[in-house]
């Protein structure tokens, strides 16, 4: 293969040193307290490439999540150019880069657009724009990204979209880059490449500390560090590693570490440094001239400064719009958005197809003073002419009554039962109303058409939400380091999400009253204005009650650490809010009430969009007595976006606080 030509400019090196390191199990919902590193002390040099090498379980990803911070240190401390890291992370956040295993980038993005967004991140906000496009031009040449630069991420081969995970690291040039396992899914020759890549780079002063399981190239390493049941057994040059271990292959390595019994080569290491302690250490490594001067050197944490820091403007433009450019790079997802609420629209109108909108329903009145006494005169007679089997003798009106009654049993049968005798003593005490009043459209139909619009979109909303954070948290995370703040993140995404959902309930809502309107010119019957707030306002209500759902649901994606996981919560979510909402059941007072109005976005949406003025009957207010200012509704549905969009920043910042315990 050609030696890789580097364009960046040289790198002040970080030295990292761990000064007998031990990190352990215990969490606070456990009791284990099992160690996973133990008494680990090394240091690497500015401008060293070390490789990290153990078998699987030895504690290889454990060494570098301290690093990261996002294991505890319970014993001893790192040093990064002498200063203890925890006290000095914030100032490091850009001087220390990290590659993951999985790929940090965008899938939907192009390799050109995906470095853009990662420099105005990553990249100091006071360099020129075209100074971050040169230094997206030198990472894609340094790493042969030229050629895909223009394709999307997610066609790229498994060595590209690995290069350019790196490049979005080489994109801030940091004084200490960390791989963990990112070359483990490669083909020999790109792995190959990757590690002459970094060989490269530590020439020109980076210091690298990379964990691998690929054994043929990790002779491009100044060094490697190898690490056997959590403790380091080895740390120096490969050849005199062979000799260590009496073996001729570096492979055979893990099986020596394996068959020996626990400590036999913890013990080995000690002795071997023990014997040379006495003696001046010998620089094994091929390194830059002044690597030496900068190894010794200790810096001021007054002097150091944060170098990929941008200010919040800057973060949450780049993050929205980096959203959604990938939301519109993705075809398929452009065409399920727009496809969704169309086929959920007309899944509605055919549901509601046969029913009857305008079917009449008379509303009844209690009785009138003079009505009471008519009926109460007639039940009396009714009452002695059905009281037996016989004829009654006393009464002319009676009889009169019964000679009819017979010839009508079914009704005979009715009055005779205790039914209707409370239903005339309720009538005749104003419990229930029973006099004929008007006719009015039956609003049953209309207000299940809203309850339904309702629910569809709330569902909407918590699908579109609980997955936005969990699916890039590794990116995330990530850009945490290189100083992304949550605020700006978790806004950004809620713009996101508010356009995408505005778009889906507007073109839900449109083809909803068209449906309904054509119904209606055809000759059909569509919903009653008189139970509706309207489309406009239908609109409104819906959009914000599915950005609260969504605002919920980002929640949840804060809080799970898989997308499968967040699925399985859907249905918890969805079910107390159709309970609480009153499209089902009544909720006219009390804590039922109070926990709706706290809780429940539908039950808002619901409130705005259904009309319960005069006209409604008694029995079809579900909402109870309640001021119809539409003002309320949209006050509180903004209250609880706000209180669950906090909620997802809190999260997200507790879970960096314990990471960092």
């Amino acid at each position: 293969m050609d030696s890789v030509k580097p364009n960046f400019k040289p790198t002040i090196g970080l030295s990292l040193r761990f000064v007998n390191v031990s990190v352990d199990s215990s969490q606070p919902s456990t009791k284990s307290n099992r160690k996973i590193l133990e008494d680990i002390s090394f240091e690497l040099s500015p401008g060293e490439f070390v490789c990290v090498l153990g078998p699987s379980g030895a504690g290889k990803s454990t060494l570098v999540r301290s690093i990261l911070g996002e294991s505890h240190v319970a014993k001893g401390s790192i040093l990064v150019d002498g200063q203890d890291l925890d006290s000095v992370r914030p100032q490091m956040r850009g001087r220390i880069g990290y590659v993951p295993q999985s790929d940090i980038n965008p899938p939907e993005l192009t390799v050109v657009r995906a470095l853009h967004y990662a420099a105005a991140i990553r990249l100091p906000e006071s360099l020129k724009a075209s100074d971050r496009d040169i230094a997206i031009d030198d990472a894609m040449k340094e790493l042969r990204l030229l050629d895909v630069a223009d394709r999307p991420i997610r066609l790229l081969s498994g060595g590209e979209s690995k290069r350019a995970s790196l490049a979005a690291e080489l994109l801030s040039n940091p004084g200490l880059l960390i791989l963990d396992e990112a070359t483990s899914s490669l083909d020999p020759a790109t792995e190959a490449r990757i590690m002459v890549l970094l060989s490269e780079q530590a020439k020109l002063g980076m210091s690298i500390l990379a964990v691998t399981h690929h054994l043929d190239n990790v002779d491009r390493a100044h060094k490697l560090l190898i690490i056997g049941g959590g403790q380091l057994v080895w740390f120096g040059t490969a050849a005199a590693a062979l000799e260590h271990f009496h073996v001729n292959r570096l492979s055979d390595i893990y099986l020596e570490i394996e068959d020996k019994p626990d400590g036999y080569w913890v013990e080995r290491w000690t002795a071997l440094q023990q014997k040379q302690s006495s003696a001046e250490p010998t620089n094994t490594r091929e390194a830059s001239p002044d690597a030496t001067d900068r190894s010794a050197r200790k810096s001021d944490p007054s002097t150091i400064q944060k170098v990929a820091t941008v200010s919040f403007a800057r973060q949450f433009s780049t993050l929205f719009l980096r959203g959604m450019e990938s939301l519109l790079r993705d075809q398929a997802a452009v065409r399920l958005a727009v496809l969704l609420p169309i086929a959920l629209s007309l899944l509605l109108l055919v549901s509601f197809s046969a029913t009857s909108f305008l079917q009449p329903l008379m509303v009844t009145r209690f009785l009138e003073a003079s009505e009471k006494d008519v009926l109460a005169d007639v039940w009396g007679e009714v009452r002695e002419a059905i009281a037996t089997d016989q004829l009654p003798p006393n009464t002319a009106i009676s009889s009169q009554i019964r000679v009819f009654l017979d010839s009508q049993p079914k009704l005979l049968a009715h009055l005779r039962e205790d039914s209707t005798g409370r239903i005339v003593t309720d009538a005749l005490t104003d419990a229930i109303p029973i006099a004929p009043d008007r006719e009015i459209s039956d609003p049953a139909g209309t207000f299940k058409v809203i309850s339904l619009m309702n629910i569809i979109m709330m569902i909407l909303g918590f699908v579109v939400g609980y997955k936005e954070i969990v699916k890039e948290r590794t990116m995330f995370d990530l850009e945490r380091m290189h100083g992304l703040d949550c605020v700006p993140y978790v806004l950004a995404k809620l713009l996101n999400l508010a356009l995408t959902l505005a778009v889906q309930v507007g073109i839900f809502t449109l083809c909803v009253e068209i449906g309904f309107q054509l119904r209606a010119a055809w000759g059909g019957e569509a919903p009653v204005g008189q139970y509706r707030a309207g489309a406009p306002l239908e609109f409104l209500f819906n959009w914000l009650s599915a950005l609260a759902c969504s605002a919920i649901g980002l929640v949840v994606s804060a809080l799970i650490k898989a997308t499968d996981k967040g699925v399985m919560t859907i249905p918890l979510l969805i079910t107390p809010q159709v309970l609480l909402s009153a499209t089902i059941l009544p909720i006219r007072g009390g804590i039922l009430k109070l926990f709706a109005m706290i809780f429940s976005p539908l039950y808002w949406a619901h409130r705005g969009c259904r009309s319960e003025g005069a006209g409604v009957p008694d029995f079809w207010k579900n909402l109870g007595d309640y001021n119809p200012n539409i003002a309320i509704p949209i006050a509180a549905l903004l209250a609880q976006i706000v209180v669950a969009t906090a909620l997802t920043m809190a999260v997200l910042q507790y879970q960096d606080r314990r990471r960092k315990r």
